[in-house]
């Protein structure tokens, strides 16, 4: 009978510790505030092959990032092959943005934009951190010049 109310207990505690830490995470401290940290000029890539562009996103302050993103002018030039959110897979790129998981406040994950140069040109890239289709901080532009 013990056995039975401490299992009880602990699933109880369990589900409650669930529910207040997302609470906690939908509370709002102020709308997001996040900075892309890496460099995306002086790329230099060849059509037909895969490329990975390395970012860090950092949450500088307000709330949860729920889901974060990361938004680019990518296509039609380049085909996005996946994107990686502290080495988990994002969501498909869609819309110029692919999304991962909850970046809480103070935090810095890493983001890798894995794509193939469709194209061959000088392109001006840009790259913006995300939060459902809104903007949440600076953009990173950079040129990228592509060859045959």
């Amino acid at each position: 009978m013990l056995a039975v109310g401490v299992i009880a207990f602990l699933a109880i505690s369990a589900f409650v510790d669930v529910v207040t830490s997302l609470g906690s995470i939908n509370k709002s401290s102020g709308p997001p505030k996040a900075q892309l940290g890496g460099a995306v000029g002086g790329y230099s890539m060849i059509v037909g092959r895969e490329e990975r562009l390395a970012f860090g996103l950092y949450l500088a302050s307000g709330s949860a990032m729920s889901p974060a993103c990361i938004g680019a002018n990518l296509t039609p030039e380049f085909r996005v092959v996946k994107v990686t959110f502290l080495g988990a897979k994002g969501s498909s790129w869609h819309d110029g943005e692919s999304c991962g998981g909850i970046l809480e406040t103070n935090s810095t994950i890493p983001v890798v934009i894995s794509v193939v140069p469709l194209h061959a040109g000088d392109y001006t890239l840009h790259f913006e951190p995300k939060v459902r289709k809104r903007r949440v901080g600076d953009v990173v532009t950079g040129q990228v010049l592509v060859r045959s």
